[in-house]
């Protein structure tokens, strides 16, 4: 093998191994968002809104429960949206700090219409 191509060996294994921890990063970047509904009627047409962008979860029967991997455009907080038994759109604040680029995961357990619990794990890094 001459010399330039030994030396374009040498600059192009750098760049594949950043162009893959690029990718890794944003494949884990995100907050993992999952609703469970701890009720005893279903949470109808399910939507989480954050900066920029809402997630569809569907309906969520009792006892089941959804996920979603929300990436916000901005500061943003969690906000779960659903139709209760009588139609009524209701939004629910479940908090939270998180920008783009962050990740981790919030667990949201909604029971009669109220958050039951909320836990969260999230991180910049």
């Amino acid at each position: 093998m001459n010399k330039n191509k030994r030396r374009w060996w040498l600059l192009a294994i750098p760049v594949v191994l950043l162009l893959i921890a690029v990718v890794a990063y944003q494949l884990r970047s995100g907050i993992r968002v999952t609703v469970e509904n701890t009720g005893s009627t279903s949470l109808n047409s399910v939507v989480l809104h954050v900066t920029g962008v809402s997630y569809d979860l569907g309906d969520i029967a009792p006892g089941e429960s959804a996920t979603a991997r929300v990436s916000p455009t901005g500061e943003s907080e969690l906000e779960v949206e659903f139709k209760d038994t009588a139609g009524q759109t209701q939004r629910l604040n479940a908090g939270g700090y998180f920008e783009s680029g962050y990740r981790g995961s919030i667990r949201v357990e909604i029971k009669d219409g109220q958050i039951d619990k909320n836990e969260q794990d999230i991180k910049l890094w």
